[in-house]
């Protein structure tokens, strides 16, 4: 016959296995677990600091699937939250307004400009040898004294063609286009500052045969403004008569172009010290570029038969009588030359 045992017995051993039990379990638990967070600053979390070590999870953890979803969960609230790409700071002082550099506007239609004119006998190749080597020396004097407008006289084809080769940029009129006798009458001018508008001549007697005079009108790129410009070789020596009758034509055909309100620029080789700017300036107001005026119509010396003249919103300064190298060496004249700035003047009706 069994015997049952009694219910303190029953409790006692109770007592014994669930002691048994919580024993067991505690040596199941992990006796330490680090969260791997990745190596930075310290992470705030829930107003605690976790220290960013980067230290592994103990070896004495239990590596059962059970309890790494259990190490999951317990730690879940713990990962460190992704940095921005970016880092904030205080804000400093406000921004100060940078005022904007003005810059002063370009050129605009009416506006003066201002440009180099000059005027030079070459001395032809029938009056001296080697015609076209000093050619090459005259385009080497317009570009190094910085010339942007000049009257040839005396050229000859071959001169024409050696000037328009070393004068890249350059246009030259009127070439040949007014026959033999027109070479010998030249305007040439920077391309990038002056755009042709009109061209004509005029024929004068010079040294017993007829010969056409030059003129253009031309336009200044950056404003518009322009101006017409007249080249001029009269006779020389004794023929004063043809010089005169020259000289009448010419003051008719500077009066005609100054009628259409459009400032004139007169240069060449007059063959006459005075007499020639005396009575152009008082038929037509014309000024000098060496000071010369209606009222004081010789200017300053000294007085050259090589004469730059203009009128109509004309200004002149810097005259020069230019015979450095390599002008001596080119030709017997001077090479003229001066600094004009130009004011266009309101054309009729315009």
């Amino acid at each position: 016959m069994r015997h049952r045992p009694t219910a303190p017995v029953v409790l006692v051993v109770a007592a014994l296995l669930t002691g048994l039990a919580v024993v067991a379990g505690l040596g199941l638990a992990p006796r330490e677990v680090r969260v791997p967070i990745a190596v930075g600053a310290p992470v705030e979390v829930a107003g605690a600091q976790v220290s960013a070590r980067g230290e592994r999870v103990s070896r004495d953890a239990d590596r059962t699937p059970a309890a790494s979803r259990a190490r999951t969960e317990a730690v879940s609230g713990l990962v460190a939250p992704k940095a921005p790409p970016y880092r904030l700071e205080r804000a400093g002082a406000p921004l100060r307004r940078v005022p904007v550099r003005e810059i002063p506007p370009g050129p605009v239609p009416g506006d003066p400009f201002t440009f180099q004119v000059g005027t030079l006998n070459v001395q032809g190749s029938q009056h001296r040898r080697n015609g076209t080597g000093r050619a090459a020396m005259h385009a080497s004097t317009i570009l190094g004294r910085g010339v942007d407008l000049v009257g040839l006289q005396e050229v000859q084809d071959d001169q024409l063609a050696v000037l328009r080769s070393r004068l890249p940029g350059w246009t030259i009129w009127p070439g040949q286009a007014l026959g033999n006798q027109g070479v010998r009458l030249q305007i040439g001018w920077r391309d990038d500052l002056f755009e042709l508008v009109d061209t004509g001549s005029i024929i004068t007697t010079f040294d017993h045969q007829s010969r056409p005079i030059p003129y253009v009108l031309l336009r200044d790129r950056a404003t518009t403004g322009e101006f017409w410009v007249i080249n001029l070789h009269n006779s020389p020596r004794d023929q004063e008569a043809d010089r005169d009758a020259a000289t009448g034509a010419q003051i008719a055909l500077v009066e005609r172009l100054k009628a259409t309100g459009r400032p004139v620029l007169l240069m060449g080789d007059t063959n006459e010290k005075t007499e020639f700017g005396c009575r152009v300036s008082a038929a037509t107001g014309m000024i000098g570029s060496n000071g010369a005026t209606p009222s004081s119509c010789v200017g300053a010396g000294p007085i050259k038969i090589d004469k730059i003249m203009g009128v109509g919103g004309v200004a002149f300064s810097g005259h020069v009588v230019d015979y450095g190298a390599p002008v001596r060496a080119a030709t017997d004249h001077a090479f003229i030359r001066a600094t004009v700035t130009v004011t266009p003047m309101v054309t009729p009706g315009g």
